[in-house]
């Protein structure tokens, strides 16, 4: 089979809906989201063992490509066209909307099928702005034939304008001035810069800004680019006589064209001025990138598949402004208009359940399409059945039992990778690891609770982020368990056996901790960690000390089965004895009576009673003694310090826990403010010195105290 480029990209109608929907949700440069055109996959590997048992929960990353899923579906490869169909889109240009012949030229040979595009611009979509209209088409362009936009707003925060600038050497260019147009119906904007070196050291100052700061490698390298752009033609003129210098320019779009670019290997100049005025090169770089589809789609190197998805991207190109009667609105403003609409004053983002719920639909979707589910499963997870009617077709009718069944299905070694690829298919990201099904997961699950609906969204972002918390259990995600069906008591025998026969985390443990961790957490008794919780240990390690304990085993089983009643679970000791929460806050020290005690009183006793190591008794002082003795009282700052430690490293690993947009983890995206990193890390390294010197005098007191031969 030989590899065309749209070999590379080729969704369902159902794919390019799901984007489309989800791309509602941010701006067009927002690396959270896909749209509607097509999504790119990759080569299918068979893997070595779809079924082996998951790696740790923090470090099981998933790739799409890894599961078996026949052949890629094959589409037809543009080619380069012939001089004479693109001089024909060019005379039409120039004969339909009175463009100049150096921007017909500049669109002309950037789009990848001109005898279509021919066809389009004899009834252009018409685009109301303020004061006018703005007539566009839709086309598929070379990459290589559109520059970034010169006057990138996003970039403007880096600028260096001529007034700040003392001394600076006439080497150092600053920024290009505004593009500005001619009154009235117009279809080229223009530029004014000193000379093409100028225009050169702009650029590049731009790619290296948006490499940096809006960075789209993962997701075009992997994709190609998903959105249109917004392509308009720009005519570079320069003060000091050189010819002036078209070309069409993304005005939005910028950070995705900038990465093609970089796949590419090509620069700046190379766009502007060199395949500009060397269209014989221009057509080799063509040729070259594309001739490579005609190779077996097994033979192409990563870097040629890369390079194919960055070679062509959807594009909407305006090919002209048309002013209302009356009004003084240039392109330049139009163009302003629409790019601000996008970026500073952006649609309303989809909430965090949205967001979800879409990622979710997908999956449900595939793991039907793939067989692993029945579409009445389907049904089932995606909370379409009532309890009566889930009961009637053979499924638990309990929300825990449920969830249990959705996470178990999602979370198992043989549907990862399906799950990994509908996630992939509406948010497209790279990579996707285990801890980005488990929102997913939850969110299913929570389907079944009807305090979803909730319009206290603090109170449901609260039981969202504890379910999810609880579901990085490596325990759970292992998936050493399945739901059984057995009753809460025949449950409970199971766990207590297991703990019986040292086996701590047993399949009956985890699924009794997954049924009753369910009514825990959906009740608020067990909640995410809060920073006036007695123990800031996360919640999934919370759940995991339950689990290996025979009371905390008894805790869960109690409250399954008064939340499959109705009822709301309850602090009980060892025996099974009701615990008086408010004897118990009084014996703490907290006052029953405030608010933190009445929000947050369950889950405090809990930590306490499971994850708060008690501090060391002092030596009772003799009767003269009335102070503690200084060797307890280091005894017990050591232990503090131990304590703060332990908080510091569950403090760094809930960063990490952070969800970003184009990558797993949003630290990864935007990093941490240097002085801010720098102050911390220094003062933590003076501390690591302190404790060094500790141990050093340690050893020294033990070799002077002890006798010699």
């Amino acid at each position: 089979m030989s590899a065309n480029l749209m070999d590379l990209w080729r969704p369902t109608m159902q794919d390019a809906m799901n984007i489309a929907m989800d791309g509602v949700e941010t701006s067009s440069e927002s690396p959270i989201t896909a749209t509607v055109q097509e999504t790119v996959t990759a080569t299918v590997r068979t893997p070595a063992d779809a079924t082996a048992p998951a790696a740790e929960i923090g470090d099981d990353e998933i790739d799409v490509d890894d599961y078996k899923d026949g052949a890629v579906s094959t589409g037809e490869l543009p080619k380069v066209p012939k001089a004479a169909a693109t001089k024909r889109l060019a005379d039409a240009l120039m004969v339909q909307f009175g463009h100049s012949e150096g921007a017909a030229r500049a669109i002309a040979r950037a789009v990848t099928r001109p005898e279509d595009a021919r066809k389009r611009v004899q009834l252009p979509v018409e685009e109301r702005v303020p004061g006018g209209t703005v007539l566009t088409i839709s086309s598929w362009v070379w990459s290589p034939a559109v520059s970034t936009f010169p006057d990138n707003m996003r970039e403007a925060v880096r600028r260096k304008y001529p007034f700040a600038l003392v001394d600076e050497g006439s080497g150092d260019h600053t920024p290009l001035p505004p593009v500005h147009s001619d009154t009235g119906a117009t279809t080229e904007l223009t530029l004014a810069a000193a000379r093409r070196e100028a225009v050169v050291a702009s650029l590049n100052n731009s790619a290296t800004f948006l490499k940096n700061h809006n960075n789209y490698d993962n997701s075009v390298r992997t994709h190609g680019v998903l959105r249109e752009v917004l392509v308009v033609p720009v005519r570079f003129e320069h003060k000091d006589g050189s010819r002036p210098q078209w070309i069409l320019a993304a005005a939005d779009g910028s950070s995705r064209t900038a990465t093609t670019h970089r796949v590419l290997n090509i620069t700046p100049s190379d766009i502007v001025y060199g395949y500009n005025d060397d269209d014989h090169a221009f057509r080799t770089l063509l040729g070259r990138v594309a001739g490579a589809a005609a190779l077996p789609l097994e033979e192409l190197s990563e870097q040629q598949r890369q390079e194919l998805r960055s070679l062509v991207m959807p594009a909407k190109i305006i090919v002209g402004f048309r002013p209302d009667p009356g009004s003084t609105k240039t392109l330049a403003e139009a163009v302003r208009f629409i790019v601000g609409i996008t970026h500073v004053e952006p649609p309303t983002q989809w909430d965090t359940a949205s967001k979800l719920d879409a990622q979710a639909e997908a999956v449900l979707e595939d793991l039907f399409h793939r067989g692993r589910i029945s579409e009445e499963a389907a049904g089932y997870f995606a909370g379409l059945m009532s309890p009566s009617e889930a009961e009637q077709r053979l499924y638990s009718r309990y929300a825990d039992a449920r969830a249990a069944a959705i996470v178990s299905t999602l979370l198992a070694p043989k549907n990862r990778r399906v799950c990994s690829a509908a996630i992939r298919r509406v948010t497209a990201r790279a990579r996707i690891h285990v801890r980005d099904i488990v929102p997913v997961a939850a969110e299913l699950a929570l389907r079944g609770w009807p305090g979803r609906a909730d319009p206290s969204a603090t109170r449901v972002d609260g039981v969202r982020s504890a379910l999810q918390r609880m579901l990085l259990s490596s325990d759970i995600a292992r998936c050493d368990w399945s739901p059984t069906g057995r009753t809460p008591d025949v449950l409970l025998a199971a766990a207590l056996g297991e703990i019986n026969a040292q086996e701590t985390g047993g399949p009956a443990a985890v699924e009794l901790g997954m049924l009753g961790g369910w009514y825990l957490v959906v009740s608020g008794f067990m909640q995410r960690e809060l920073r006036d919780s007695p123990s800031k240990t996360a919640l999934n390690k919370v759940f995991d000390t339950l689990i290996r304990s025979e009371h905390g085993l008894r805790i869960l089983a109690d409250a399954l089965a008064r939340g499959r009643r109705g009822e709301r679970p309850r602090a009980i000791n060892e025996d099974g004895v009701p615990v008086d929460l408010h004897h118990y806050a009084e014996s703490v020290g907290l006052d029953p009576q405030r608010p933190y005690f009445a929000n947050h009183g369950e889950d405090d006793w809990l930590r306490r009673t499971f994850m708060v190591e008690p501090r060391p008794e002092p030596e009772k002082p003799l009767d003269e003694e009335r102070t503690v003795p200084p060797e307890t009282q280091l005894e017990g700052a050591k232990d503090a310090v131990g304590l703060v430690v332990s908080r510091l490293e569950d403090a760094l690993r809930a960063v990490t826990f952070i969800e970003g947009y184009a990558r797993p983890r949003l630290i990864d995206e935007v990093g941490w403010r240097t002085e801010e990193a720098e102050s911390l890390a220094g003062r933590l390294e003076e501390a690591a010195r302190t404790l060094h010197r500790y141990g050093w005098l340690f050893e020294e007191t033990r070799e002077v105290s002890e006798p010699t031969d």
